[in-house]
């Protein structure tokens, strides 16, 4: 054995954390590949929204934030990950191929790992309550670390602007029979391993400034009452390449894994980012031109008394995995030094 090249199961138990990311009405757009001496991510276009993702943005992002779970989960066993992003400009798909090296696990690592199986994505409204001035402070450096900007959306003008711009997104994607027969296909799922399941999607409700949740057909999940007190946040990348969107990924899952690890609760929301016209208004009027838009991250805390999620379902590792995972894959445990964090 070369103690130098991580076994197989090790790199699959990984792999078992990263597919745990979220991902645009939970496609899970990915394939991985284990070659013995590196792990490669590659998109899967067949797994592509047509309608509400056509340029694949949301492909990529989301593929980064399991790229960035992958890191951290191998960071947590032992391994560090040297990644080399968009290695063959003669293969597209090819999104990342990562080398590991022995690493010695901190105490950091562990926690943030441990993170992964506790996220959640809550559409739920949150409780009214300001974030710490110290955890915003480690939500801005989780993202600046992945060579992204995190910006707290806190004053009226910038508020006004970003639910405009969700608001003009949803009526336009509504008024798009392709884009509704979409969603509705892939939301309001029971027993699926994909989509979005009916027990984590609530009615997209809107009262006076808050933002609009997606409307996910069949919601299921009873949202409490009045107002939202969720902290809305821009995250952005220097260009719109798609470097920079796989970029914006990794900072995704870096800014929601740091959200968990700080007691918050977190939802991801891409649809202002979906239609030029949208991302263009969140640009100009949020950013004030600095940056491209990706996505905003709502964070806070729930209600007193609010119940935890259940776990969105996953596709069995054989299925995303080359070659095919350990023949019990989909039930891997997390390792011991992850539960109970």
């Amino acid at each position: 054995m070369d103690h130098n090249l991580p076994d197989a199961y090790t790199v699959r138990a990984a792999i078992a954390l990263a597919v745990r990311a979220p991902s645009v009405h939970n496609s899970q757009p990915w394939a991985w590949r284990f070659t013995g001496r590196t792990v490669e991510l590659r998109a899967d276009p067949h797994r592509q929204l047509r309608n509400a993702d056509p340029d694949g943005r949301d492909l990529l992002v989301s593929c980064g934030c399991a790229l960035h779970h992958f890191t951290v989960a191998a960071a947590a066993m032992g391994w560090a990950a040297q990644v080399h992003r968009l290695p063959d400009p003669a293969e597209p798909e090819l999104l990342a191929r990562v080398t590991l090296v022995p690493h010695e696990t901190r105490d950091g690592d562990i926690a943030l790992a441990a993170a992964i199986p506790r996220r959640r994505s809550d559409r739920r409204r949150f409780a009214d309550r300001p974030l710490l001035v110290r955890d915003e402070v480690y939500l801005r450096k989780s993202a600046a670390d992945q060579d992204a900007a995190l910006q707290i959306v806190d004053d009226a003008p910038r508020l006004s602007a970003l639910t405009k711009a969700a608001a003009e997104a949803g009526g336009l994607h509504r008024a798009d029979p392709g884009y509704t027969i979409e969603l509705a296909a892939w939301s309001g799922r029971r027993y699926s391993p994909d989509g979005v399941p009916a027990q984590n999607a609530v009615s997209a409700r809107t009262v006076g400034q808050e933002l609009r949740v997606r409307d996910f057909a069949d919601a299921g999940l009873v949202d409490g009452e009045g107002h939202d007190g969720a902290v809305l946040t821009v995250l952005s990348t220097a260009g719109d390449t798609p470097l920079d969107r796989l970029r914006a990924g990794e900072a995704a899952s870096a800014v929601l894994l740091t959200a968990t690890r700080l007691n918050l609760v977190s939802c991801v929301y891409t649809e202002p980012f979906e239609l030029t016209s949208t991302r263009a208004l969140v640009r100009d009027c949020v950013l004030a031109g600095r940056g491209e838009p990706q996505l905003v991250v709502r964070v806070g805390y729930l209600p007193e008394g609010a119940a935890p999620l259940p776990a969105t379902p996953r596709r069995p590792l054989g299925e995303v995995v080359h070659p095919p995972a350990h023949p019990y894959g989909a039930g891997l445990p997390v390792p011991a030094q992850l539960r109970g964090r």
